[in-house]
């Protein structure tokens, strides 16, 4: 059987989001263009668990990352100064529910944060590359479920993505 797999190209210029196992826990990750292990490239199998996250329901309140998130919008944010365009924003996510979730924090972090933390009330551990690392891919986490979390049974099929964990608390992944 021949996988449609997502070509190199694609992976650097799309945001891809994919699914894994580490350690036996549910691990979402936003490639921000950065690539992607080839056992978890097959684009059949990338939309079929991209489609069945979309459609599962919050189970866990989940928690941030504060720190990796002011290190991913210290840049690039500035627009939101404009009360005009805060407005606007605020006025089309106000159905959004990572963005509705976040109402008590600065705009900025709602705007970056909103879909990882669905992940994470998801059950999904929730990481995005870091920028500027040069040879490896790092991945640092954003947000995840406030109570471990493992699926029974592995309902997604997601397989056990072999990395490194830099530190004790997993808030850094990297993947050779």
């Amino acid at each position: 059987m021949i996988m449609d797999e997502l070509s190199e190209r694609q992976i650097k210029e799309l945001d891809i989001d994919w699914y894994c196992l580490i350690q036996g826990k549910p691990v979402h990750i936003a490639s921000s263009g950065g690539m992607i292990p080839e056992q978890f490239r097959d684009l059949k199998e990338l939309r079929f668990k991209q489609d069945r996250v979309a459609n599962m329901e919050p189970i866990a309140e989940a928690k941030l990352n504060i720190e990796n998130i002011q290190t991913q919008i210290q840049e690039g944010y500035e627009y939101l100064q404009d009360e005009m365009i805060s407005a606007a924003i605020v006025d089309a996510n106000r159905t959004n529910p990572g963005f509705v979730y976040l109402r008590d924090y600065e705009l900025p972090v709602r705007l970056f944060a909103s879909t990882f933390v669905e992940k994470a009330r998801k059950g999904f551990r929730s990481y995005i590359r870091k920028e500027g690392v040069e040879g490896k891919d790092e991945f640092i986490l954003i947000a995840e479920p406030t109570k471990p979390f493992r699926f029974e049974n592995n309902q997604l099929g997601l397989k056990e993505l072999e990395c490194k964990m830099k530190g004790d608390d997993g808030f850094v992944i990297e993947v050779e």
